[in-house]
This record gives structure tokens, sequence and C-alpha cells, in this order.
């Protein structure tokens, strides 16, 4: 668990009590009432296409380093969604994108990380580079040569990509 040792708001150590169903740390001061609330982590993810192919990025950090995978990358508080889709893609790419549809929301139980997943389009790639910080290489793939890639939903983001390419008009 994920835990602080004193309360934000008055100071005092917390204590562990069940609350809402589950074992929270609370602050044991019945005026203070506070109640440390773990929250999701939300990350914006962007299958960005150019040319009928899509762009992965080669991570430099783990987890999955070497591994391929899509721009992405956490949503800071109050930003939008959308806004955050947009700069991962930049920063990782240096690629301005136009966004597209919602391509999908997967979570699972137990995992505190929530991804929110657009398509996104690439009007010219003069400007494509990898932020070396976090992507080591950047490729173009067609849909069959795509390659193993990091995480456990990667694979379901590709078929609903797959499955989203072909209601697209021709």
């Amino acid at each position: 668990m994920n835990e602080i040792t004193y309360c934000p708001r008055c100071g005092k150590k917390l204590i562990e009590q069940e609350k809402f169903g589950e074992l929270r740390q609370t602050c044991p001061d019945p005026e203070c009432g506070f109640i440390h609330f773990l929250d999701p982590k939300v990350v914006a993810v962007v299958l960005v296409e150019y040319a009928g192919k899509l762009l992965l990025g080669r991570r430099n950090i783990n987890p999955g380093k070497g591994l391929w995978s899509f721009s992405g990358g956490y949503v800071n508080r109050g930003e939008k969604v959308e806004s955050a889709a947009l700069r991962e893609v930049k920063e990782e790419t240096n690629l301005d994108i136009k966004l597209g549809d919602l391509l999908g929301v997967y979570s699972d139980t137990g995992n505190p990380v929530i991804l929110i997943v657009f398509r996104g389009y690439a009007t010219g790639i003069e400007n494509l580079r990898a932020q070396d910080d976090e992507v080591m290489e950047l490729a173009f793939f067609r849909p069959a040569e795509i390659p193993k890639l990091a995480f456990p939903f990667d694979e379901n983001i590709v078929a609903a990509w797959i499955k989203a390419r072909e209601k697209d008009p021709v």
C-alpha cells in the first residue's frame, strides 16, 4: 500500500480503519475526518497512424525497456485527457498530430492504471525524432509486422485499432 504517515490536514499520526469497505489510512481526530484514498493513475495513449502504418517507440525505460509501445503517459492533475495525449505524442516523437476517435478505456482489477486510448493521425513526419529519455527508437509498422509489445493490454489495443480501421472510409 502507498502509505503516508501523518495527516496532511492536522498533522496527527494516521491509523488504519475500515472505511467504505476497505482498510484506509485515516486521521484519528473525528473533527478532522481525513481519509487517505489511493486514486488510480490515468494514462493517455495514442496509436499514431501515417500512410497506413502504426508508429511505435522502443522504450528506453522500465517497465518494458527495449520493447515496443505506443506514445502515451500520465495525465496531470487538472489536465484534459486529450491535451495530455497530444502532449505525450509531442514529447516522445516531436510530432504534432490530429487526435482521432477514442479507441477504448482499459483497466484491470488490482492494477491502479487506467488507459484511455485514442487514434491519432500524423500529417507529416519531417520532424519525427525520438525523445532519448523515454524512447530509444521510433519506427512505423504495418499491422501484420507489429513486433512484441511491452504491456498486457497492448495486444487488445492493437486488435481494437485494426477493427476500427476496417470501418474507415476507403
